[in-house]
């Protein structure tokens, strides 16, 4: 009887290091439950993701360990694929994890979930096309599954990936470093093919999950499997009121500030309006620059959970 074969994709530094010792984990544990596993890790990105592609027909599952940025690239690999999405969350922050419901740095409950699910229908989450929308840069193209990062999180984003900080605080940090020296952006923005307009945000961001920051839930009610995207803006705050606003975005109480602003869409094209480059990243990782087009891809990804039972399909997890 031939056996389900699954790869497995592993980060060598997440959570410095520990998302390797947890791979190895996972290995034995695939391996124990009667799965064939062949890994496809690499010392870069881009050497694991063309060790991917090149096995991805052979695959029932592709199982990603780490955190999410490398959730990301295997979501990238699998994007509109049959191909199922296994993810053992061991990275720093884990926001995709948490928006989900999946347990942390927990490898035997995630591999009996994800054992379990191989087993039960096909559940699928919507995902995010990211593309360079300037017609004189080199054409770009990216998934992602959690959020894109437009402003002053994508520039607290950059930060926090260079510090020395890791762990849950490694956000905060690049918080409050990030925002002495912030000025609200100009930006123009196209919304679902509709006319340009200009906006003036501190906070830009384009949310699947709504999760990011090692917690801070920005869209409290987001669904990742209902076709449809969240843009989040934030104007009309200084320094000072930016200090203020994070803190409550992990309480959720921030939805009711002025300046909050949230609408649903299918695809946003933003732009600056002045000469600066701003760079764009997705679930903690530097994508294109700015002109950028988001767009949701639905039921892109096949993800081995239960999503009826995860906060982000509206459900609440079991006690």
């Amino acid at each position: 009887m031939n056996r389900l074969r699954v790869g497995l994709l592993m980060n060598p530094t997440a959570a410095s290091g520990a998302a390797h010792r947890v791979g190895r984990q996972v290995a034995h544990l695939l391996r124990l439950a009667g799965l064939s596993v062949i890994d496809v890790s690499g010392p870069t990105a881009e050497i694991a993701r063309a060790r991917a592609l090149q096995v991805r027909d052979t695959l029932t599952a592709l199982i990603v360990v780490g955190g999410d940025g490398t959730i990301s690239l295997g979501a990238g690999v699998v994007a509109q694929t049959p191909v199922r999405l296994g993810v053992v969350p061991a990275g720093s922050g884990n926001d995709f994890a948490r928006a989900l419901g999946l347990p942390v740095l927990a490898a035997e409950e995630s591999v009996q979930g994800i054992v379990r699910a191989l087993s039960r229908p096909v559940v699928a989450i919507d995902a995010i096309e990211l593309s360079s929308a300037d017609p004189d840069a080199p054409p770009m193209r990216s998934i992602a599954v959690g959020n894109v990062s437009l402003g002053f999180d994508a520039l607290v984003n950059a930060r926090g990936n260079r510090s020395g900080h890791r762990g849950p605080t490694r956000y905060a940090a690049a918080v409050m470093q990030e925002i002495r020296r912030f000025t609200p952006i100009p930006y123009w923005i196209e919304v679902d093919g509709g006319p340009r307009e200009e906006i003036d945000a501190s906070l830009l961001t384009v949310a699947n999950t709504g999760v990011f920051g090692g917690g801070m839930r920005l869209v409290p009610d987001a669904v990742v499997d209902d076709g449809a995207l969240s843009l989040v803006s934030l104007s009309g705050l200084g320094r000072a009121g930016l200090v203020r606003f994070f803190p409550r975005v992990y309480r959720g109480t921030h939805t009711s500030i002025d300046g909050f602003d949230m609408r649903e869409v299918r695809e946003v094209v933003v732009g600056v309006r002045d000469d600066r480059e701003l760079r764009s990243y997705a679930d903690g990782d530097s994508r294109a620059l700015l002109p950028v087009r988001a767009r949701i891809l639905p039921g892109a990804v096949r993800i081995l959970m239960d999503l009826q039972h995860s906060p982000a399909h509206g459900g609440e997890l079991p006690s």
